[in-house]
Order: structure tokens, then C-alpha cells, then sequence
């Protein structure tokens, strides 16, 4: 029987977590692409999982299991593979072979991620063993939803990138997926695609679209005069700048909290942003740059039609929603105070849960609660949030606003 007190293992790369016995040791090799769990007392019990070297989805391997375990068991010295149905997640399973050994040997196929499995057990005590080898197996779980999805986005956008664009002979790399001379980044899609996914095949047509024709834009190439009239200043988070993607080249100002001002030149509905390596070619600096891209988005026209509420307090809400994917970047218009503070009050407070809003509202209790309680969800569901926090204009300027 399986002991009652158990330990939680979770995988130190979040990939699976389980239980085990509480009195067995757990070791882990090769940092933790193998992990091992057995009695304190026993050299010759034990279970071993391994990760396979692969990122796939697993969903469209799941049938091939069988036929992969089949391959493997004669240099493994095993047999009868068959589907085990006490698993969590699809898996086969097959017995050991192996003069005096009565374990054996699984594959597990969840999230993106495969596992190999195998357990030593003397074969005069399988009858002790394998059933607590299978529980513990039973409460294995794998944690890649996530990463599955990305996998799953990636093939389909790669699919599709192939089709249009053969000359380019796109492929997956580490990063995302690379052509003859170009990397196409896909967190931002993903973002996307998890925060609407009824939206799924447009969100990536449109993807797919976009980048086309992108490739047709002299992109790295545009002159400081070129580069001028199409400059505009972009918020967004901090946690954006990745030092692990092609954000990390960015220019970034900082701003307030945890929000920073990019840059970006916009072609229709494209933005490319703005690089450090830009910078130097333009021979300009970032203050000159940002006072352009100021300068730009005061040209923009506001929606002719405002939605707003008066609350009983007096108080007023009005959410500015421009669908040019600007309207947070309005909050770094020099004359918004001016704008709103008639119907609103000084000060009164602003809210950029994500790229595409910005509400402005009187800084009172009752619509201060409401309002921020709204601001903290938007941000949570949005595909481009920036952050939850809402910051107070004055006739001075913009702060975070107080708690």
C-alpha cells in the first residue's frame, strides 16, 4: 500500500510536480533534466524520470507513443507495451525484461514535454513495489499548459509563414522562428490569442498578414528625416524589456512605477520600434528623439465621441478609446490636464490597464474604488497590458497616484 504521509515534489523548473513517500530520499542529476525517488534504505528500489530532449506538442504525439517505446525496448530489454490508464496525462507502459528486475518502463506525453520513466524493482518483490511505483506515478502532473500552447501557436504560425513566404525557408529555433533574414517573435500573438481565443484563426491570419507587409517596409533603413514624422512615444510595462528577446535593443525611457516609455515609427498599422543602434545611425540623442515623438502624438485627433458616467457623488468617468493602439500613449500628452480637468475636477486620476485604454476620472472615493478594482482586471486579462496602477494628473504633471 501506498504510505500515508507523503511529500509534494515540484519539479525545480515547474515541468511536473508529484507525491512521494515521506521517508524516501529524491535526488536529481543533470539539473534536474532527471530526478530520482526511493527508499532511504533500499540501493536496488527505486524510480527514475527523465525529460527527453524534445519541445513538442504532445497532443499530435500522444498516438505515436507505442510505436516509439516499441523502437526502444530492445536495447532496453523490455516488452509488452500497452496504455496505462491510471496516468493523469496519455502514457504507455512496458514491462522489464531484465534477468531479476521486475519493474518498468513508462512514456508520458503532456504539456509540451515528454517523460521517460523507469523503476528497479527485484522481481520477487514486485508484488510490494510496482503498486506503489504506479500511485506515485498516478499523481504525477505535468504543468506545461502554457508552453503547450505556445508550441501548438508556433507550428501553426510556421505553417502558414511556409505557404506565403517559401523563399524565406522558415524554422524553428530557440528563440522563435527564423527565416533566411529574418526572427519572427511570437509572445506578443500569444498574449494575444490566450486573451481571445475565440479569435484564434483571425488573430493569426492577421499575424501572419502583417508581417508580409512589413517585409515589404525599409525597415533599419529610414533616414532621421524619413523617421521623424512617423516617430511616437509607446508605454509599457518594465517586466516588456526582455534581455532575452529582441526588445532588449529597444531605446527605453524610464517614466514612473513600473511603466517606461519605447519609441516606435508607424506605418499604417505596423509599428516598428525604435533601436539604441537607430539612435547612433540618426546621430541624435534620446532627449531629441522623445521630444519629436511628443511632438507627433499631439497631432493625433482624440475620438470626436467620448463614453463617460456621471456618478452620484458628482464625480465623472471617461474612458478614451481610440483603436489606433495610441490611446495609453495619450496619457504623455503635455495638455491632458488642460483637456479634462473641466468635467473631471484638479486633479483628477488616469488608468492605463493596457495599450488600448486610457480612462480618465475624478479623484473622489466611491469611483476611485470602482475604477480600480476594474483596472487591476483589465490588466489581468488584457493580451497588452501595462499596469494595474493609477497614476494622478495635476496641473504640474502626472504622478503615481496614492494608495
Amino acid at each position: 500500500m501506498f504510505p500515508i504521509h507523503s511529500k509534494k515534489f515540484l519539479h525545480p523548473a515547474g515541468v511536473y510536480r508529484l507525491e512521494y513517500p515521506a521517508y524516501w530520499d529524491q535526488v536529481q542529476e543533470d539539473e534536474a533534466r532527471s530526478c530520482g525517488f526511493g527508499p532511504h534504505d533500499r540501493d536496488d528500489v527505486g524510480l527514475w524520470i527523465s525529460l527527453m530532449p524534445v519541445s513538442v506538442d504532445s497532443d499530435r504525439l500522444a498516438e505515436e507513443l507505442p510505436k516509439i517505446l516499441s523502437q526502444a525496448l530492445p536495447h532496453m530489454q523490455g516488452g509488452d507495451v500497452r496504455r496505462d490508464p491510471t496516468l493523469r496525462h496519455y502514457g504507455v507502459k512496458a514491462d522489464v525484461h531484465k534477468e531479476g528486475e521486475g519493474g518498468h518502463y513508462w512514456l508520458i506525453a503532456g504539456g509540451d514535454v515528454v517523460l521517460f520513466a523507469s523503476s528497479q524493482v527485484p522481481a520477487a518483490e514486485r508484488h510490494i513495489w510496482n503498486p506503489t511505483f504506479e500511485h506515485l506515478l498516478s499523481t504525477l502532473e505535468i504543468t506545461r499548459d502554457e508552453e503547450l500552447a505556445l508550441r501548438q501557436l508556433t507550428n501553426e504560425v510556421l505553417e502558414l509563414l511556409r505557404q506565403r513566404h517559401p523563399e524565406q525557408d522558415f524554422q524553428l529555433d530557440e528563440k522563435g522562428i527564423r527565416g533566411r533574414n529574418r526572427v519572427v517573435f511570437l509572445s506578443n500573438l500569444h498574449r494575444e490569442v490566450r486573451a481571445a481565443p475565440a479569435r484564434r484563426v483571425q488573430i493569426i491570419q492577421h499575424f501572419v498578414q502583417s508581417l508580409g507587409q512589413s517585409k515589404d517596409l525599409p525597415l533599419g533603413q529610414e533616414s532621421w528625416e524619413e523617421a521623424q514624422a512617423r516617430l511616437l512615444p509607446l508605454l509599457k510595462p518594465r517586466s516588456y524589456i526582455d534581455s532575452d528577446s529582441a526588445t532588449r535593443y529597444s531605446l527605453v525611457s524610464e517614466w514612473l512605477a513600473d511603466v517606461v516609455i519605447c519609441y516606435a515609427l508607424r506605418s499604417k498599422d505596423i509599428f516598428r520600434f525604435v533601436t539604441t543602434a537607430d539612435v547612433d545611425r540618426w546621430q541624435t540623442d534620446a532627449q531629441a528623439l522623445h521630444q519629436v515623438a511628443v511632438a507627433n502624438l499631439c497631432r493625433l485627433a482624440w475620438p470626436t465621441k467620448l463614453e463617460g458616467a456621471r456618478q452620484r457623488d458628482g464625480g465623472r468617468v471617461i474612458v478614451i478609446a481610440t483603436r489606433d493602439g495610441l490611446a495609453s500613449s495619450r496619457l504623455l500628452h503635455p495638455d491632458l490636464h488642460r483637456l479634462f480637468c473641466g468635467p473631471l475636477g484638479s486633479p483628477f486620476r488616469a488608468g492605463i490597464p493596457d495599450r488600448d485604454t486610457l480612462v480618465v476620472y475624478s479623484d473622489r472615493r466611491r469611483p476611485k474604488q470602482r475604477i480600480e478594482r476594474q483596472l487591476r482586471k483589465d490588466h489581468r486579462t488584457s493580451s497588452y497590458p501595462i499596469t494595474p496602477r493609477p497614476f494622478l494628473v495635476t496641473p504640474d504633471g502626472i504622478a503615481p497616484a496614492p494608495a
